[in-house]
Parts: C-alpha cells; structure tokens; sequence
C-alpha cells in the first residue's frame, strides 16, 4: 500500500457524502497532531509563554471559520502554521503599540 493512498484513506478527504459533524472532527483531529509545532512556533515568535496559549487558540478559532481541505497532512501543517503567523505577528503590533513613547526612544539611544 503506497503511502499516498494511506493518507487519503487515512485523512478520508475523498469520500462523498461527508457532513458538517465528520469535518470538524477531521479538523479538530488534524489540528491536535499539530499543537506541538504551533505552540513551539507561539513561543519563539512572541517569547512570552503567557500569550501563547492565547494565540494558539486565536489560531485554531481563526482555522477553524472555514478549514480548507487539504488532501495531505504537510499542506493542512503549512497552512496552520501561516495562520499561527499572523495571529502572533498581531499580537507583536499590539504590543508594540501599547509601547509608551519614552520607552521607543530610550530603544533608539541605546
């Protein structure tokens, strides 16, 4: 058995007649087998282990509105981690906004 096949059968992406119920389950599958990554990836983006469970959860909110289907588990990963992304690098802005002034400038004379 090719492993292309296993992971198709695995992943159950070509089955018709799929619902609403066995999607979220797939998703809330797939997102659980990349929770390591994603909290590992949280941490070195924002450094601050206190943010990154908000983060992730953000992550898999933000997923989970409309999951893609991906018929392997790497483009499903890549795809995750890209949401991660963006959802850590806003959390950076905010950040960085909630700054006081002085602090930016006393950043720059150093």
């Amino acid at each position: 058995m090719s492993l292309q096949f296993t992971l198709k059968f695995r992943m159950n992406e070509n089955i018709p007649g799929r619902n609403l119920q066995e999607d979220s389950i797939l998703f809330e599958e797939r997102f659980s087998r990349c929770c390591p990554l994603l909290h590992f990836l949280a941490f070195r983006i924002l450094g601050s282990a206190e943010e990154v469970e908000d983060v992730v959860q953000s992550c898999r909110i933000t997923a989970s509105r409309n999951p893609p289907r991906f018929q392997y588990e790497g483009a499903f990963r890549r795809w995750l981690v890209r949401v991660l992304m963006d959802e850590a690098l806003a959390v950076l802005r905010q950040r960085k906004a909630a700054l006081p002034l002085s602090v930016e400038f006393a950043r720059i004379e150093r």
